[in-house]
């Protein structure tokens, strides 16, 4: 029972990507390419360019370059694809890949889903992971982390 809402955010992102696939017409131009293409992209604020380098490079196991490419849409997002990067930037944090584990920073990502996204499912996902996060944080490590959430745009 542990692993349930780990199990949500899987579901949520399979569902992320099928509809990216289902999509086909809308993300072709981004499917087809470069890893340099999309950095650039990414760099350029198009933070559907950056959900999709960012999962090239956690692909390969880049992890780095996948949370910098996930940071970059997660602060500039407009879409989807720049909401489902913060749920992969929180991940990154809760488990230490690519940087030094954050549970203030995953719960701060976590939280800016659950208050501002559109979208239920990606909301249920992200308020179940910051459910399973709080239980090892402290008073104050939650406060610093809804205040950064505030923050956001």
């Amino acid at each position: 029972m542990k692993r349930f809402p780990t199990a949500i955010v899987v579901a949520v992102l399979a569902l992320a990507l099928s509809a990216v696939a289902v999509a086909g017409g809308k993300y072709k131009r981004y499917t087809k390419k470069s890893l340099s293409s999309l950095l650039e992209m990414c760099v350029e604020g198009d933070d559907t360019g950056c959900y999709f380098y960012a999962g090239m490079q956690a692909k390969r196991g880049n992890y780095k370059e996948a949370h910098d490419a996930y940071l970059v849409g997660a602060e500039t997002a407009t879409s989807r694809a720049g909401f489902v990067s913060m749920l992969k930037l929180a991940q990154l944090y809760r488990q230490g890949k690519g940087v030094q584990k954050d549970l203030v920073q995953a719960y701060r990502w976590y939280s800016v889903v659950a208050e501002r996204q559109k979208s239920k499912d990606l909301r249920v996902a992200a308020t179940g992971q910051r459910k399973k996060i709080a239980k090892q944080m402290t008073t104050r490590q939650i406060a610093l982390a809804e205040a950064l959430s505030k923050a956001w745009k």
